[in-house]
């Protein structure tokens, strides 16, 4: 019975997790800039977002199937409750990703590869303009301690003149031509500063 229930309550999780963290497509609302030099959109897209959370939602499935385990039998056995840190890691990837996939919904940013300026819109229609040569102080960079399931989150913080800047990996992930350009010309032209967390949180 006890068995029984286990299952039923992971499903439901399962579902819900499902529902209400991967299921929703990135935002398309922000603003784009006009016409102006070479500006070219900088991002992320579905496929990279959408192995992301697969790769996600396995990892969180593990950690909650071992965590029910751990409850049922800990007890019993009472060495099982040496695994409980890895089951609380492994359900917490899920805010890992959900505020990452929040991170790279707030903003739109563009870049000239011919010039090495940088325009950022945020959701609120604010902008940030700053050249990637000139106006760049310090790239600092922090990732996860492992990849799970072929994902590993993390993120550059750039700080600027004019702000900071803080760029998801789920960006750098997408292989378009413009997004190796512009991680190239940050990793070519700066010493970048790498921290590693257990939860790379922004």
């Amino acid at each position: 019975m006890r068995i029984l229930l286990l299952v039923i309550l992971v499903a439901i999780l399962m579902y819900y997790i499902s529902r209400r963290f991967f299921m929703k497509g990135p935002t398309t609302s922000i603003m784009k800039p006009t016409q102006q030099h070479n500006l070219q959109l900088v991002d992320s897209d579905t496929q990279v977002i959408a192995k992301a959370a697969k790769s996600t939602l396995v990892t969180v499935g593990i950690g909650i199937i071992l965590f029910f385990v751990i409850l049922l039998i800990g007890f019993k056995i009472k060495i099982l409750w040496i695994a409980l840190p890895l089951a609380l890691y492994l359900i917490g990837q899920l805010f890992v990703y959900s505020n990452h996939l929040k991170a790279i919904r707030k903003y739109r940013m563009y870049y000239d590869p011919e010039q090495a300026d940088v325009l950022v819109y945020n959701a609120a229609g604010e902008s940030m303009h700053f050249n990637l040569l000139r106006d760049v102080q310090s790239v600092s960079e922090v990732k996860s301690v492992q990849a799970n399931k072929g994902t590993l989150f993390g993120y550059y913080k750039l700080r600027t003149s004019k702000g900071e800047l803080v760029i998801p990996y789920l960006v750098e992930q997408h292989g378009a031509s413009i997004n190796r350009q512009f991680f190239d010309a940050l990793n070519q032209n700066f010493k970048i500063e790498v921290e590693t967390k257990l939860f790379p949180i922004i």
